[in-house]
């Protein structure tokens, strides 16, 4: 018995269900048979020896063995029209040559996301398709139901991913990495990285580095065993192998060599109000606490910059600058006399 599948019209087809709408979910399901978009009741009847499965493009979880067990049903009884899920649904077998017609085959799978509530059982009927996929590829996850991982989301056998992890878009994760707690989104994290608790986007982290807890990271390329610590921000930027900002800092439109040392509350100045402009911190550099870096502006490499310095003219290789008021101490007494 031959197949084709017509995808009737939705208005809801593009309703998007863990990275991929509920189009290409079918699209993908039913690749390697005939398919066309359109009206049931404007294609001509099936050819003697011919299967129709007419599926709304609003029921993504709709699968081939759904269908072929339809097939199943549809020989064994002779029938001519097989419902799929009730005349409501939408979705039917119509079968080529004479039959009977009424019978009806159920399935969790036949469901429009047409409504909340049945949005949310499509969801989770997907996200088990999903999480199912990444136990039997390999992947560590102690407690599936506190994970959530788009249909495009890739994970290498031996990663593993913690409870409260949401990994969208295009995102790829190494084997050995470990995600807990945090946001991935269109990123990709190289292998024995770790990423605690923290929020990515367009981010590249290399291997064995380690994220957070509470950093954000966007549209960042972080190298090979780097520390980006607690509440560091880090922006249209690129950090060197081994370079490390432990804590409290914003690197904005910055590109920091290997084996930096970014301190405890340094802020990259790039905006000036109306423009962004960058820094460049050269390999090797040391920069201290609560230190200012005026952009546009470049660091040589091996240079010192002391804690309190606001940095505002370029500094060449192996210099140390320092610019912050001398301090003065005054006793009581002196103090009385002022």
């Amino acid at each position: 018995m031959r197949l084709r599948i017509l995808f009737s019209e939705s208005e809801r087809s593009s309703v998007r269900i863990l990275g991929r709408s509920a189009e290409e979910y079918l699209s993908r399901e039913f690749a390697d048979f005939p398919c066309e978009r359109g009206r049931a009741e404007e294609l001509p009847p099936p050819e003697e020896g011919e299967t129709l499965a007419v599926i709304p493009l609003d029921m993504p979880l709709v699968t081939v063995e759904d269908v072929r067990e339809g097939i199943a049903r549809v020989r064994k009884y002779g029938l001519k029209e097989l419902m799929l899920g009730g005349a409501e649904s939408g979705a039917k077998l119509i079968v080529g040559g004479e039959g009977r017609t009424g019978y009806t085959l159920d399935s969790p799978h036949f469901v429009k996301v047409d409504s909340a509530k049945n949005r949310a059982l499509v969801y989770n009927q997907m996200k088990e398709r999903v999480i199912t996929r990444l136990l039997e590829a390999g992947v560590f996850l102690p407690d599936p139901s506190l994970v959530a991982v788009d249909d495009t989301v890739t994970v290498s056998a031996g990663a593993e991913l913690l409870p409260f992890c949401r990994l969208e878009g295009d995102t790829t994760v190494a084997e050995g990495a470990r995600i807990e707690g945090a946001y991935l989104k269109d990123c990709v994290i190289g292998r024995d990285a770790r990423v605690l608790m923290s929020h990515l986007t367009g981010t590249r982290v290399g291997a064995r580095s380690e994220v957070g807890p509470f950093a954000r990271l966007r549209d960042a390329v972080i190298g090979e065993d780097c520390r980006i610590g607690d509440f560091v921000e880090v922006k249209n930027s690129s950090v060197g192998e081994g370079a490390k900002s432990a804590h409290l800092a914003y690197i904005g439109d910055a590109d920091v060599g290997a084996k930096v040392n970014v301190g405890c509350g340094t802020v990259f100045c790039n905006y000036d109000g109306k423009n962004k402009h960058r820094t460049a911190v050269g390999d090797r550099c040391f920069i201290g606490a609560n230190v200012n870096l005026v952009a546009p502006l470049r660091l040589g490499e091996g240079s010192f910059v002391a804690a309190g310095t606001t940095v505002t003219e370029d500094v060449p290789s192996d210099a140390f600058v320092i610019g912050r008021s001398r301090q003065t101490v005054k006793t009581d007494s002196k103090r009385k006399n002022t």
